[in-house]
């Protein structure tokens, strides 16, 4: 046994990761196994009625399907170049929504994470409060100098 190693063995987190790469290749084999049998043919109804068509046939008339619907743009949307004018506040959504990340994958591992659920993992909370205080340190440090550097330069005049 290690000096730092760990008490309780192996990291759950490895651990995990271990059943989920077994889990993945069974189903790749699995996968792989469905992919080699006989695909068996689909049989898709007509697009239009029989009745519809011989309908069609019999007056001349050509059915039209449905038109799909178009949004419709408030008046004053586009200029009078045909483009649509700049929307300031569309833009700050879009920028908070750039700025703030995009959001996770897995929202239980993150509340899991957050708070501190997992074993041998410290919580989110400490993490941060360790960058907080690392920042302010280094804020600190940087504020000391500017103001030596400010008070040895107004000295020398």
């Amino acid at each position: 046994m290690g000096w730092f190693g760990n008490k309780d063995g192996a990291d759950p987190l490895a651990a995990r990761e271990r059943e989920l790469e077994q889990e993945i290749a069974r189903l790749t084999q699995k996968v792989s196994h469905l992919a080699q049998e006989q695909p068996k043919p689909v049989v898709r109804p007509p697009a239009v009625p029989q009745e519809a068509t011989a309908a069609s046939k019999a007056f001349g008339e050509r059915l039209e399907p449905n038109p799909v619907p178009v949004p419709q743009r408030p008046p004053g949307y586009y200029n009078e170049f045909g483009v649509a004018k700049f929307d300031l506040m569309a833009a700050i959504r879009r920028w908070s929504i750039h700025l703030r990340g995009p959001a996770s994958n897995n929202p239980r591992m993150a509340r899991m994470l957050a708070a501190g659920s997992v074993q041998g993992l410290r919580t989110l909370r400490y993490e941060r409060r360790v960058a907080r205080n690392r920042f302010i340190a280094l804020f600190v440090i940087l504020l000391l100098i500017l103001w030596g550097l400010t008070y040895s330069y107004l000295r020398i005049r």
